[in-house]
Order: C-alpha cells, then sequence, then structure tokens
C-alpha cells in the first residue's frame, strides 16, 4: 500500500481534527454592585450631571483583555476579550454607580438630549486597567468634574487602586476589575457631594 504524500497527509489530520483546535474565546462585560444595578434615576433636584464617554490609553483600545507582566510589559489575552470597547463598559458603570451614590442628580450617559440644562460634567481617562498574573487588579485614571458649560473645573483627582480577585481566572479578575471602577465612581461622588447646593 502506498503512503500519501506529505502535503495530503496533513491536509487530512486537519480535517480529522489531529492537529486539536484551539479553545473558544470568552467574552466579559464589567458590571456595577447590586445597589446600582437597580438604581432608578431621581428627578434631578440637585441638577443634572452628564457623563462624557471614557477615554482609554491606546494599548487597553482592543477587545483582548489587558495582562500585566511587569511595569513595561503586558499581555494580549486571545481567548479573554472585552464584549463592548473597555472606554464604554467603563462609562456605563460609573453612570449606574453615580447614580445610585447621588440619588439628587439626574446622571445621564453622553449622548444627552442637548436642550437639556447641565449642571455638571464628568470626564475620566484611564491610563491602566486590567491585572497580573497574580490576579491582582489594577485601576489607573484621572478624572474631573466640570462645569455645566465645561468652561471650569470643580474638582479634579488621580486615582491608583488595586484589589485582588477572589480566586484564579478571568471571570473573578473582571469582577475585581469591576470593584475598582466602582471605587473610582465613589471618588468622584464625593467630590460631586461636596460642591455648593443648587440655588
Amino acid at each position: 500500500m502506498r503512503s500519501l504524500p506529505p502535503i495530503l497527509l496533513a491536509a487530512a489530520l486537519v480535517t480529522t481534527g489531529c492537529f486539536g483546535t484551539s479553545p473558544p474565546a470568552r467574552f466579559y462585560v464589567l458590571s456595577a454592585s447590586a445597589p446600582a444595578n437597580t438604581a432608578v434615576p431621581s428627578t434631578g433636584p440637585e441638577g443634572t450631571l452628564g457623563v462624557f464617554p471614557t477615554r482609554v490609553a491606546e494599548y487597553l483600545d482592543r477587545p483582548q483583555i489587558v495582562t500585566f507582566l511587569g511595569d513595561n510589559t503586558v499581555d494580549l489575552d486571545e481567548y479573554a476579550r472585552w464584549a463592548e470597547p473597555l472606554g464604554a463598559g467603563v462609562t456605563r458603570v460609573l453612570a449606574q454607580e453615580l447614580s445610585s451614590l447621588l440619588p439628587g442628580w439626574r446622571v445621564l450617559p453622553q449622548p444627552w438630549d442637548p436642550v437639556v440644562p447641565l449642571r455638571a460634567r464628568v470626564v475620566v481617562g484611564v491610563t491602566a486597567l486590567g491585572w497580573n498574573a497574580a490576579g491582582e487588579a489594577r485601576l489607573e485614571a484621572n478624572w474631573a468634574v466640570l462645569s455645566g458649560g465645561g468652561e471650569e473645573a470643580l474638582a479634579r483627582g488621580r486615582v491608583v487602586l488595586r484589589r485582588t480577585a477572589s480566586g484564579p481566572g478571568a471571570a473573578p479578575a473582571v469582577a475585581a476589575t469591576s470593584a475598582l471602577v466602582t471605587d473610582l465612581a465613589h471618588d468622584i461622588a464625593s467630590s460631586i457631594r461636596a460642591l455648593p447646593a443648587a440655588r
């Protein structure tokens, strides 16, 4: 019996799955805390708070989840991916959390109706968001609360936050990362509460 030529043998192995298959990619989303998930937006006696789209560093602006290997080294996980753009996920969670933490405010993520008068605007820029091989989640971000017209900074801040995941794997690390975004929302909310009362 004649043996198959090498190219035909390789094709047969691929067809029959002898080389194996890659594991399927898993997709993850950031989540707000339970109270924020059930919060009902208020009518806003304190005013309307606009939340601008979150800016993320270019290396984070991709579907693959970033794992930090060191201070200057990252890994892109082809099999653990964000189900939505990372900036959009951070904005969504921030808006939900701020709505829960500031019941006297009406919180609106952009786009909002241009005829709605804003009392303040929130701007966030994320420079690091992900976790390392040990499961420690990390968030570094700059934020500002601007006046309704955006011409004046009412408050500014920078956060460098860490949380350890509850166990190994991407799912616990995503939960820890979500909690960091919640922590960021608490930091911003504290400054908004300190603003002078609405007239």
